[in-house]
């Protein structure tokens, strides 16, 4: 009979391994919310879009994964907007199961202030879907870092593209921008998800 005070080492691992995730989601959790409320004071980041409008059709059918909310101003008012939502909340989706935090951001900027998309365990993402060919990788990569030389971006791959194409597109952006920094997500189609940095890139 086993020992219920003395739990084989292996469940004992599980249990810190499950207790170490815990705290590292809380934490993200925390300079998420921190870093959402200091650049968005007065806006409400919500996990239903249902119940926060339940009369709107758009937002019908729209699901927010755990571990993520979104700005009710960003609950859509047309289709165009759902189809954005919608490709945002699945990038936002694969970073929460992965034990990240994600607010999706307001659209709005001011004058000469760009907004990213996202903020991500507390740093902001420039989330980017790429479809059809390699050079689309560059495009969308190029679209994103106009936002800010330091943006960060997480791509997520919706074609055959390779990751190693994927970086070597990304890498002929860089060395047109020496000046870009930041961090850099990409997920692939088979579910493959890689974290680089520009400087890896050098």
């Amino acid at each position: 009979m086993m020992d219920e005070a003395n739990p084989p080492k292996a469940a004992k691992e599980r249990l810190m391994r499950k207790t170490e995730e815990a705290r590292l989601l809380g934490e993200n959790a925390r300079k998420t919310q921190e870093v959402a409320e200091g650049l968005f004071p007065g806006e409400k980041f919500v996990s239903d879009m249902a119940e926060a409008q339940p009369r709107n059709k758009y937002a019908k059918g729209l699901c927010v994964p755990q571990n993520v909310k979104v700005a009710e101003s960003r609950i859509p008012v047309n289709s165009d907007q759902r189809d954005v939502l919608r490709k945002e909340l699945k990038q936002a989706e694969i970073l929460a199961k992965m034990g990240s935090s994600v607010y999706l951001t307001p659209e709005r900027s001011g004058y000469k202030v760009s907004v990213a998309d996202a903020i991500v365990n507390g740093v902001p993402f420039e989330f980017r879907n790429v479809t059809e060919t390699a050079k689309r990788v560059e495009k969308r990569f190029g679209s994103a870092k106009e936002k800010g030389d330091g943006m960060n971006v997480f791509l997520r791959l919706d074609t055959d593209v390779t990751i190693d194409e994927a970086r070597r597109r990304i890498g002929l952006v860089l060395g047109r921008h020496p000046k870009y920094t930041g961090r850099i997500i990409v997920s692939t189609k088979e579910g493959e998800v890689y974290f680089w940095d520009t400087a890896s890139f050098r």
